[in-house]
């Protein structure tokens, strides 16, 4: 290394003992050697020494990119589409536009909540496919749908036109008004759909929901007093 060649033709012109010398030599050389592999190759006056290379893990990643190596999935894979089944149904709950048996009627009727009163009247309206022919299933396939409710039980479902026929070109869906009872628990409604096909398929369907009781989440209706 050029500094240490100077230092050395320096010390040389000093009026130092031999052994003073020798050791301030020892010294500069030594700090040499260590700045220099700091830096990656170190060349000495004989030649040249590498610094020492910590072997890459397979799965390390460049501390230029600034991030964590990926987490594998589970079982080394993506998550799976899961089975559906022979039906699968579109659902929602609604407001009505009617006073219930009870007497109560909602600020503003047929629209798409999942906040009921006690004594209010929730109507449940789905759609249901049938994915082994891509058709809605209507009341001419069907041979029974139902509504099943906690603590009531199963309740028929009606396939008719939405407005009840006040509308032409409204669509037509299954539909379900049930009028909550003054004296239902509070809380979450765990409905499902039950279904049975005139050609002897059935299924019973759950709406899909978020669920978290540790975080106080439930995506599912609501009764509330």
């Amino acid at each position: 290394m050029l500094i240490v060649r100077n230092l050395g033709h320096g010390l040389a012109n000093l009026r130092l003992g031999r052994p003073a010398r020798a050791l301030i030599t020892l010294m500069v050389l030594g700090l040499a050697l260590l700045v220099a592999a700091a830096c990656g190759t170190v060349t000495a006056p004989g030649g040249s020494l590498e610094a020492p290379r910590v072997p890459s893990s397979p799965n390390a990643v460049s501390a230029h990119e600034g991030e964590s190596a990926p987490a594998k999935a589970a079982g080394g894979a993506a998550a799976k589409g899961e089975l559906v089944g022979q039906f699968f149904c579109y659902a929602e709950t609604l407001t009505a536009d009617r006073p219930s048996a009870y007497g109560y009627l909602a600020a503003r009727g047929c629209q798409p909540s999942g906040a009921f009163k006690r004594g209010e009247r929730m109507v449940f309206r789905f759609q249901i496919l049938d994915i082994g022919n891509g058709t809605i299933l209507t009341s001419d396939e069907a041979a029974g749908v139902q509504v099943r409710l906690p603590f009531i039980g199963d309740m028929d479902a009606d396939f008719k036109q939405r407005g009840e026929g006040r509308v032409a070109d409204a669509p037509w869906t299954w539909d379900f008004c049930w009028d909550v009872p003054l004296d239902y628990p509070l809380g979450t409604v765990d409905s499902s759909v039950v279904l049975r096909a005139k050609d002897g398929r059935s299924s019973v369907w759950k709406p899909p929901a978020l669920v978290d009781p540790s975080r106080g989440i439930d995506t599912r209706p609501q009764i509330f007093e």
